[in-house]
């Protein structure tokens, strides 16, 4: 049976996985943090994003190895205690990787001056946002799209890597991907 390729987009891991999805994340996390360093747009952790006082180029480094390694080791250790299954590091760490590809568009985004300009933006309480701002604002929302599909690819990526299902799956899932994001903006602070 042949899959289609919008299903080959929406649930990419059941064609890619192990060292094939870790390179092409790899290419992905050069690119991600390279554009990054040059538009001056960091990841401050896996959910949050934008300038900061630190612009040298370790630090960017820093930012994207810590999104990715922190989630898909705690994907990989609630693998290793939920699932039945042999769980490989690889598998897992490369999936995860692959679906924080989705991230990079974010970046891209900070290209059009309606959003770079909010980012930098100090929002006066009560004040009406200009339809400049407001421009800023709606791209935003569509480049949070990317984000969501990002969420979307590191569930399946946990699910066929460690062979999760219900509410294991669920547990390792939001500890890997909401707690480390906590923990994510913890360390990157560190940095700044």
């Amino acid at each position: 049976m042949k899959t289609s390729g919008l299903k080959k987009w929406l649930h990419p891991f059941r064609q890619i996985a192990g060292y094939e999805a870790l390179g092409w994340g790899l290419a992905g996390l050069i690119v991600s943090t390279a554009l990054c360093y040059w538009l001056k747009w960091h990841y401050h952790g896996l959910l949050h994003f934008g300038p900061a006082p630190n612009n040298a180029w370790w630090c960017y480094l820093i930012e994207h190895l810590t999104v990715w390694l922190l989630p898909a080791t705690v994907f990989y250790i609630g693998g290793l205690i939920f699932s039945r299954s042999r769980i490989r590091p690889v598998d897992v760490f490369g999936t995860v990787l692959f679906a924080e590809m989705l991230l990079t568009p974010m970046a891209l985004f900070h290209l059009i001056p309606p959003v770079r300009d909010l980012a930098s933006m100090r929002i006066v309480p009560g004040a009406v946002p200009s339809a400049y701002q407001l421009t800023g604002i709606w791209l935003m929302l569509v480049a949070s799209v990317f984000v969501v599909g990002c969420m979307i690819w590191l569930f399946q990526a946990l699910q066929v890597s460690c062979n999760l299902k219900g509410w294991k799956l669920w547990c390792v899932y939001l500890l890997g991907t909401f707690g480390a994001d906590v923990a994510c903006r913890y360390i990157i602070g560190l940095f700044y």
